[in-house]
């Protein structure tokens, strides 16, 4: 039953986000109330709220895990002898086929920010959350504060950049690639660049 019961509430929520994110593409955010997010999937208003604090919650309801996961990551890619550099980009890499899955949603929600200037802030300040957590995940694996404040705010432009390649490519145009092809090439771009350097 309880199994069930997880089932149930993982499908309401998800029906719950995507009602939210065409919705927000469609009519625009700030026109877009949470009962209209609830009657758009099937479900009353308060179990909207029993699900999600605001109606901007729908936009990253798996970040707190998916931040877990990347902190993780780092640590085992902190090998002795590799840079930040190396580790942050090991780690982005191996997270990187959880989204692909969700390139629909994913455009959704791009669509959706460009109806709104204040979900466009908040979509920024989620992306800082994740540079902050990227920075707290290469100190703790043992390297130098400044420079993993500085890799984080690199590497951070740089999985915002190839996401943005990624859901900008024609999905059947041959070598458009999946996100990590994306970021390995970026990353690879700046490792000459950096080879290239007085």
């Amino acid at each position: 039953m309880t199994g069930l019961r997880e089932q149930h509430k993982r499908t309401t929520r998800r029906a719950l986000e995507d009602a939210a994110l065409r919705l927000f593409a469609r009519d625009g955010y700030e026109s877009t109330s949470a009962g209209a997010i609830a009657a758009e999937a099937g479900v009353t208003e308060r179990t909207f709220f029993r699900y999600f604090a605001t109606k901007d919650g729908v936009l990253t309801p798996d970040r707190e895990e998916r931040q877990a996961r990347l902190h993780e990551e780092v640590a085992r890619a902190a090998e002795p002898g590799r840079t930040t550099m190396q580790v942050a980009a090991t780690a982005l890499v191996a997270i990187a086929p959880e989204y692909e899955a969700e390139r629909a949603t994913m455009l959704l929600r791009r669509r959706a920010a460009t109806t709104s200037p204040v979900l466009r802030g908040r979509l920024y300040d989620v992306v800082h959350t994740w540079q902050r957590t990227l920075a707290t995940a290469l100190a703790d694996a043992g390297f130098a504060v400044l420079e993993s404040d500085v890799t984080a705010e690199a590497a951070t432009a740089l999985w915002q950049g190839s996401i943005t390649r990624w859901l900008d490519a024609d999905a059947d145009e041959t070598g458009a690639g999946t996100l990590g092809e994306h970021l390995v090439a970026a990353f690879s771009v700046l490792k000459l660049a950096e080879s290239a350097a007085p």
